[in-house]
This record gives C-alpha cells, structure tokens and sequence, in this order.
C-alpha cells in the first residue's frame, strides 16, 4: 500500500462508504432498453442498471474518485419515491428536467489501485471462467495503449477501447540544497546515460556504459548520483520505459538506490540529506503538482528538471513540447453494456463537449441552459482534471481522445 493512500484517508473513507453502498445495490440491475425520449442519449433507458466499478492505475485514483463523486450528484431525471413503485426508476419528464448528466442517476466507484497493468488484467480475466474474477466496468491506465494482455484475448469479440480523458507527463525531480544544485535541464541523452547506464550519443563502436555517474559530469557539485527506480505494475513503469528506451531501473542497485511505489517520495525525503541531496527520480507531473506525492517539504525542498530545454508545465504538457506527456485512459471492453460507455465512454459523460452539459441560465461559458442546474457541469469536469494537476486532452470540443486495441 503506498503513503499517498495513508496520507488521504479521509478521502479513502468516503470511498469505503460509497463502496458499501455500492455492494447494496449490486444484485438490482435492470434490463437496459432504448429510452422513449429521443432527446436522450441509448444508455439512458430510465432505470438504475448496473453500478460501474473502475480498477487499476494509481496515478488516476484519486482524480476518478473526484470524477465519480461528480458524477454520482449530477442531476438527472425525475426519480419515483418510495413507496411507490418500482424503486429508482424515473418519472415523466418535465420542462427542466435535466436530460445532459446523469439521466438514469447510475453509481461509479473507484476499487483500490493496483497498477495500470494489473486492471487491465482484471477487466479481461472476467471472461477466463475462474473462481475468484469479478466483473468491473473499466480499466484505469497511466500507460499508453498497447497489445492486449494476454487475459483480453480469450474472447475475440472483446476488443478494448482506451479513452484518454487528460493529459500528464512522467517527470523528473532532484532534492535541491545539495550537489544537484545547478542542473537544471538534462538531454534525453544524459537521462539515458543517468537511468540505462548506456555510453554517450557519439561514443566510438564498443564503448561500455556506467551507471555511475556524477553530478558534476551535468553541471552540478561532486557527488555520486542515486539513482531510484518504480514498481514494475505500474503504468508509470512502463511509460517511463517506453521514453527511455530501456528498463528505467537499470542503475538502482549500483547507484544504492531505491524501487519505490510510483509517485510517493517519502522514501527519499526520509534519507539522510548527504543521500537525499544526490537522489534523481521520475513520477507524475499531476502528483507532483498537487503535492499528492509529498515530494516537496521545509526539509526536502525538490525541484523539477527540463528535459532537452522545455519545463514541463500545463501549456508544454498539451501542446506537447514538453517530451515526457502522456495520456491517462480508461478503457473499457467494447463489447459491454451501453451505459459504461455513458460514463467512460468516447462519446460519455466525460468526453462530451461542454457544449453538451448543462450550465445555469447567464452563464457566459459553453452549455445548455437550464433553469435547475446550480453550475455549469462541462466546466465542472475540467476542474476535476485541473484540481488533480493534470492537463485537458483537447482546449475545445470533446474532451477525448480514443484508440482500439486487438
């Protein structure tokens, strides 16, 4: 379990409680069938139906948390009440009857992180017919699409969507008030020769690489680098891999370092300073940002690196200067129910333009007026991205971007 969990336990307790709240309803999903209203999108069908559960990366936890809560308070249709039945099902529409959010009034929920990889693996092994899968709605990943796991490939007729709803990068910090002071850009190049252990660009036919560097071989003061690496279920493992080019884990045991669990810098703030001070990582911009990952204290001030001479910051992140971004996904099987797809899905509650939510009378930004709504909702979902520290995929229009895989 890492630190960033312990160190958000209320925000873990509110989620326990929905999650009990959840179970309560799971066994009352109700046959999905086209809506009456041709106003309504076809997963809105006037029923509860089955309650979304979103498994896998770590680095998105929270921020879907925040998504889920949204989403399970937006407004919707008018809903019959007890004891009249049947129970959470909706009532005639009226003339502001909100039809652009939660129309059905369905649950999302986020189960525990177990990395990118592993709820993608979970998504699929539904269909292996073992004891001990369950059924969950949607994959969470930090990583970018790829070949299918092998556990996706039992069914052929179910294929994954990835739907990249923000944009993050993998970025690098050192721990300032020490030998790092004074490097403050590194070439993809040198983070190579830092994090692979390989030769320079340039280097004659045959030359061995080290991973013993120091850092005034980069423009800083003389000391050893440590180099501290990521759990290998990650999706920031694997990203961070892909832009390397190599095992980004390489140099940690010949450089005394670590493998930490992605985006917590606790178990470097806790070394002493002479160990601290010469320690090089990568994690999320958005964590970073956000002091989620605790990597920035009075006694372990850090700072960030640019890469190949661009910071990474919110406009380098989108415009894609900064060379380390990537796209946080859901993904989900496109065989499955329709109103996953309202939720996660490329054309769903999520991705829609703002142009598609509803927003109060006067608001001066995109939406549909709507006399019963007390905010702009397409504005409230890029606040969930922003507040989380990571980036919109699009400035305008849908809010997404898809890719098929298998």
């Amino acid at each position: 379990m890492s630190t960033e969990i312990h160190e958000k336990k209320s925000r873990f307790r509110g989620m326990a409680k929905r999650v009990a709240a959840v179970a309560a309803v799971f066994a009352s999903a109700s046959v999905f069938t086209l809506p009456a209203s041709a106003a309504l999108p076809d997963f809105a069908d006037g029923k509860f139906n089955f309650v979304m559960t979103g498994v896998g990366s770590d680095t998105t936890y929270f921020a879907m948390q925040d998504m889920d809560d949204l989403f399970n308070e937006s407004p919707g249709c008018n809903l019959i009440v007890p004891p009249a039945l049947p129970q959470f099902t909706c009532g005639p529409d009226t003339a502001t009857t909100v039809l652009t959010e939660n129309y059905d009034h369905e649950v999302a929920a986020e189960m525990f992180p177990q990395g990118s990889s592993a709820g993608l693996r979970v998504l699929c092994q539904e269909n292996d017919g073992l004891a001990g899968t369950g059924v969950y709605a949607y994959a969470r990943s930090s990583s970018a699409p790829a070949s299918a796991p092998s556990e996706c490939k039992n069914d052929p007729n179910d294929k994954l969507r990835y739907v990249g709803w923000a944009k993050d990068a993998v970025t690098i910090p050192r721990w300032t008030g020490g030998p790092s002071n004074g490097v403050g850009n590194l070439t993809l190049d040198q983070l190579k020769q830092i994090f692979l252990g390989t030769p320079p660009a340039g280097s004659p036919p045959g030359t061995i690489g080290t991973c013993n560097h120091n850092w005034n071989e980069f423009g800083g003061g003389n000391a050893a680098i440590r180099v501290n690496g990521i759990q290998t279920s990650s999706g920031t493992y694997s990203t961070w891999q892909g832009f390397l080019g190599g095992d980004p884990n390489t140099c940690v045991a010949a450089t005394g370092g670590q493998v930490l669990f992605e985006n917590n810098c606790t178990p470097i703030n806790t070394l002493p300073a002479v160990d601290r001070q010469r320690s090089i990582w990568a994690l999320s911009f958005g964590k970073y940002t956000t002091g989620e990952a605790n990597c920035t204290t009075a006694a372990a001030p850090t700072a960030l690196i640019s890469v190949n001479s661009v910071a990474p910051t919110a406009t380098t992140i989108q415009n894609g200067t900064y060379q380390f971004n990537r796209t946080l996904f859901n993904a989900y099987r496109r065989s499955g129910p329709a109103w996953i797809q309202g939720y996660v899905g490329e054309a769903g509650w999520i991705c829609k333009p703002n142009a598609l939510h509803s927003r109060p009378v006067g608001d001066p930004n995109p939406g549909q007026d709507n006399a019963n709504v007390d905010r702009n909702w397409g504005v409230a979902i890029d606040q969930v991205i922003t507040s989380n520290g990571f980036v919109k995929v699009n400035p305008s229009g849908n809010k997404c971007v898809t890719f098929d895989v298998n």
